[in-house]
């Protein structure tokens, strides 16, 4: 009976060291190591407003970000205006399903403003503003532990950012343009020489304009 009692202690024992990790998801926890972490809006101050959220993504260890997803928990809101800790989000406690204690994970803070759209995707792909933290590694503990060893240690903080709007992109294409007409504008008057090629169409420079990569290399060919 006693060896009975004794397997099932052991049983219950491996059961709580295994049990589902969990994360203080906080920026704003008295940290073991320094390092900034606080989240900036595009204007370099600290993130401040409820409309702006953080959620926390996570995955196996060494799993790229794009495969990461989102806890089950709602979003935390970042502080209001007023807030005495701006760039901070009002945070808790979050469980990672499928994690299990003591296995490592990859952990990443993914923000945007939740007034304009309903997830951090659909922020992505309408270029709104948003920002996401580099990939950091969490090594979890059974919740009940003291809490330095659930903070979120690797976790650094990010400044917000856009994508590169139409208009920005449009304004690539004009000083292509103009850099092919300044170009044609120097070349008129002299006697092209017989090896020197000949200047590009506007056709083909705006073709080539497509992307942010090939517009500058458009500009480095005809400028």
């Amino acid at each position: 009976m006693k060896t009975l009692i004794g397997l099932l202690a052991l049983t219950c024992l491996a059961a709580t060291l295994r049990g589902q990790a969990t994360v203080s998801f906080r920026n704003n926890v008295p940290f073991a190591s320094p390092g900034d972490r606080l989240v900036y809006s595009i204007n370099g101050t600290p993130l401040v407003g409820t409309q702006y959220v953080a959620q926390l993504y996570y995955g196996t260890y060494g799993a790229p970000a794009e495969s990461l997803v989102p806890v089950a928990a709602a979003p935390a809101p970042f502080r209001v205006a007023t807030t005495a800790s701006p760039g901070t989000w009002s945070g808790g406690t979050r469980t990672l399903e499928g994690i299990t204690t003591p296995q490592v994970a990859t952990l990443q803070v993914r923000v945007w403003d939740l007034s304009l759209f309903s997830t951090y995707q659909a922020a992505v792909a309408a270029g709104g503003l948003r920002g996401e933290s580099v990939p950091f590694r969490y090594d979890p503990e059974p919740l009940g532990y003291p809490g330095p060893s659930w903070f979120m240690e690797y976790f650094r903080g990010f400044t917000l950012v856009p994508e590169p709007s139409v208009i920005a992109l449009t304004g690539l294409g004009a000083l292509a343009l103009l850099a092919y007409r300044a170009s044609g504008s120097t070349s008129r008057g002299s006697v092209r020489a017989s090896n020197q090629p000949r200047q590009p169409t506007p056709e083909r420079v705006l073709r080539e304009i497509g992307s942010p990569e090939l517009g500058a290399a458009a500009l480095d060919r005809y400028a």
